[in-house]
């Protein structure tokens, strides 16, 4: 057997054994919220009016490559947690930089390069979604260009890895295509690819256009994403906030009002009908300390978080604010509260974004939040191999998944 086969098949092991909600236990998080809680909102939710937690740089809690250990830990870590805890714990939404190196794309934040490849991590959060039919996952794609060891000034190599991975017969059925009224029953099952670099004349899953670090609401509501086709749908306001820099005496204050900004809109838009339906992305991530050159630092991300991430839990958790969609929201440290002596609250943070959902969903005429639905039959939808290939004549004698249209699925003997 392969050595790559030996870590895919590894890597499904562990992502098995996360889905037991091990890791969410060990947080503090109730698997109320960190199981499969996506199956609990109606399948005709827009996916822009669900709140999603997600992880900046979500590669970092899984190791550093030969010789960025140090660098890693001291300039570049942001998360305790690997992909498969974060999973575990209910992140739904990653952040990936990949890069390009020898024979691959590697996951790196800057210059520092983790132990993992971006192949094998979709592999893996592939293998989740076959488990957890009910979910689908948002990954914010962005070339990380210090990363790579080979010379790329066009992107040319970066360009056709990125659509040969996205388009491969193991990710292709994966995949959905970004339209602006996406709902629920859409993208169960998937995972939608919104990327910052246009790696080809169309995207897989959408294109974000006209990306600002500013603060200036003017400018952070002018970013727009585009899916392919032609059709008007295909394009969407996407209100962001990404200002990643709180180490200049006042920052942290426009950082956080920057923030709140964003979350206070959200929640009184609501995305109730069609028309009006505008999607958000906020980045609860940056960097507060500094070493030399301003280069950024671990335990500045640490800092930022424990402003961050405990204004997100607060504002979540004030009965006086109207509750309403949070968007996506990409933050620091998920899933521990206390990371090397500073109190990142990202466990918190978590909770209170999924438990966020089910404070407003029902009010916005959304059916059933929580409760399944009587009414839907439960129909065949695909058939699968263990190995995640969708099938159209399975083999006889073959271990075949079925999934169904209720978001269920079953192992059986074909």
């Amino acid at each position: 057997m392969k050595m790559r086969h030996v870590r895919q098949v590894l890597v499904t092991f562990w992502m098995v054994f996360a889905n037991l909600g091990v890791w969410a236990q060990q947080a503090g998080i109730s698997l109320e919220y960190s199981g499969n809680w996506m199956g609990r909102i109606p399948d005709n939710t827009f996916v822009a009016a669900i709140s999603i937690p997600g992880s900046h740089d979500s590669s970092t809690g899984s190791g550093w490559a030969s010789g960025y250990e140090e660098l890693g830990e001291m300039f570049a870590r942001t998360q305790d947690l690997t992909f498969a805890e974060q999973w575990s714990i209910g992140i739904r939404a990653f952040d990936m930089r990949p890069c390009v190196h020898q024979d691959h794309l590697n996951l790196n934040h800057g210059i520092c390069a983790t132990i993992l490849r971006f192949d094998e991590v979709l592999f893996q959060l592939r293998d989740s979604l076959i488990a957890n039919p009910s979910e689908f996952i948002i990954i914010h794609l962005n070339h990380e260009t210090d990363g790579d060891l080979v010379s790329d000034p066009n992107r040319t190599i970066y360009n056709a890895r990125i659509q040969e991975l996205l388009k491969s017969d193991e990710l292709k059925d994966y995949m959905v295509d970004f339209k602006r009224t996406l709902r629920l029953s859409d993208v169960r099952g998937k995972i939608l690819v919104l990327s910052r670099d246009k790696y080809a004349s169309q995207p897989v899953g959408g294109f974000l256009n006209n990306w600002t670090g500013s603060a200036d609401w003017s400018r952070r509501t002018q970013v727009t994403v585009t899916g392919p086709g032609n059709s008007s749908s295909r394009t969407s306001s996407i209100y962001i906030q990404d200002y990643w820099e709180t180490y200049e005496p006042g920052t942290m204050d426009i950082k956080l009002n920057a923030l709140l900004e964003l979350l206070r809109y959200g929640s009184t838009h609501k995305n109730r009908v069609a028309s009006s339906v505008v999607w958000y992305l906020n980045f609860a991530s940056a960097y507060s300390k500094v070493g030399v050159f301003n280069a950024s630092l671990s335990e500045g991300y640490r800092d930022n978080a424990t402003y961050t991430n405990k204004a997100i839990a607060d504002y979540l958790a004030d009965e006086s604010h109207v509750a309403g969609p949070t968007g996506i929201i990409l933050m620091d440290y998920v899933g521990v509260d206390e990371s090397a002596g500073y109190a990142t609250m990202g466990a918190s943070a978590v909770k209170a974004i999924i438990a966020n959902n089910f404070k407003y969903l029902e009010d916005m005429g959304q059916t059933s939040v929580g409760q399944p639905d009587s009414a839907v039959k439960r129909t065949l939808i695909g058939t699968y191999s263990i190995t995640g290939m969708k099938l159209s004549t399975p083999q006889p004698g073959s271990i075949c998944i079925f999934r169904y249209s209720d978001g269920t699925c079953q192992k059986v003997m074909f």
